[in-house]
């Protein structure tokens, strides 16, 4: 079993889909994000609208699992954006398809789900410039098998060559994996409704 990564393009959209209604089928998840034919358009469209706007400075990175004979299918894949100073915006509309499908409620997506993330966001980093991952998913079928680590030293690696800071909101099951790689929680700044707000710092680039 032979995985790669790579940059995902708009032909790679389906499989990024079927990777995010994989990993995210918690019930608490799907009443904001459903796994309906609504839903993974918008989520097309979000995806889609990332990739043809070069202003969001956002990368879509996939892991594919490459067969003997050449096939190859997306099994985890990383959402990250590049910050200048001053760029980062609280609103998720500028980052996401801003419109909702009748299935799915700004209310939870916005109030519920994007809105507390953003607001320790914007207390942990301020307006620094910085690399936000947003989004890290591996299909169930192929957790544990260290590919969401391959996104992460590749973005990590990224960023050191940058000197740049990493920012990223992570669930409690995710934490230690983070912390690996060098992200720390920053609880003084967690809003009461998101998930931690975890902090790498720049690294010099001769280090």
């Amino acid at each position: 079993m032979a995985f790669s990564l790579s940059l995902a393009t708009e032909a790679d959209t389906p499989g990024l889909i079927a990777v995010w209604n994989s990993a995210f089928w918690q019930p608490g998840v799907q009443v904001v994000f459903p796994d309906t034919p609504t839903g993974r358009e918008w989520r097309r469209k979000s995806f889609e609208r990332s990739m043809k706007t070069p202003s969001q400075h956002c990368t879509h990175m996939i892991v594919t699992e490459d067969s003997a004979e050449g096939k190859k299918k997306i099994v985890a894949f990383g959402r990250w954006f590049r910050y200048g100073e001053g760029e980062f915006e609280m609103d998720w509309s500028t980052r996401w398809e801003p419109e909702l499908p009748e299935d799915m409620k700004v209310e939870m997506v916005g109030h519920v789900f994007f809105d507390p993330m953003a607001r320790q966001h914007s207390a942990v980093m301020g307006q620094r410039p910085h690399y936000f991952v947003e989004v890290l998913a591996t299909d169930t079928e192929y957790q544990k098998k260290g590919l969401g680590s391959r996104l992460l030293a590749w973005i990590c690696e990224k960023a050191d060559s940058e000197g740049l800071e990493l920012y990223l909101d992570a669930g409690k099951d995710a934490q230690d994996l983070y912390e690996k790689f060098g992200f720390v929680e920053q609880a003084d700044k967690k809003d009461p409704k998101a998930v931690a707000p975890m902090l790498r710092l720049a690294k010099k680039k001769e280090d």
